[in-house]
């Protein structure tokens, strides 16, 4: 998947490694994640494939160099061909908390409950930031295109899906919490 991301990403505009890790910290990092080493390794990789290519842009200190990356028209192929294709199965969902809870029936009631306080605690952190953000502040990152707007507008759908999977996820943090008090 991280492929696609920066593919993506790559096929608005040219960057850096480090303006790609900056924009997914800022958008797809709340759905998708990826580590610095991750992104550098998969963009070598994307670039040895042809469906990129980089330049080194020379700074006046050498240290600051930086390498920009474009996408190439077997890139956006590539890109284009991935979007053609219809997702023919849902997402499996990996959540530690459910494995953790599953397996408590024999752990202390208190820790079980003070480890779903927590989570709330989270959760109701992620929401507020999901709150606070707009999809429109990822197009002042980048050159301002009109493409850029339609784009902002399918980015806004996945801030909304954010929210209310953290409403979700909160009301199934309260009532699992009165069941366990409940006990």
């Amino acid at each position: 998947m991280l492929k696609y991301i920066l593919l993506g990403f790559l096929n608005y505009q040219p960057m850096s490694g480090y303006d790609l890790k900056s924009l997914m910290d800022e958008s797809t990092s709340h759905f998708w994640h990826a580590y610095h080493s991750q992104i550098y390794t998969t963009l070598r990789k994307l670039e040895e494939d042809g469906l990129l290519v980089s330049e080194e842009i020379e700074a006046e200190d050498a240290k600051l160099n930086r390498r920009v990356y474009s996408i190439t028209a077997a890139g956006q192929a590539e890109l284009r061909d991935w979007l053609a294709q219809t997702m023919s199965e849902p997402t499996p969902v990996k959540e530690d908390l459910l494995v953790r809870l599953f397996f408590s029936g024999s752990r202390d009631r208190e820790s079980t409950l003070n480890e779903l306080r927590l989570q709330r605690q989270f959760h109701q952190q992620k929401l507020a930031l999901y709150n606070s953000l707009s999809p429109h502040h990822l197009v002042a990152d980048m050159d301002a295109t009109p493409e850029l707007l339609r784009e902002a507008r399918f980015w806004a759908t996945t801030l909304e899906f954010g929210k209310r999977y953290e409403h979700m996820y909160l009301a199934w943090l309260e009532d699992t919490i009165r069941t366990i008090e409940a006990f």
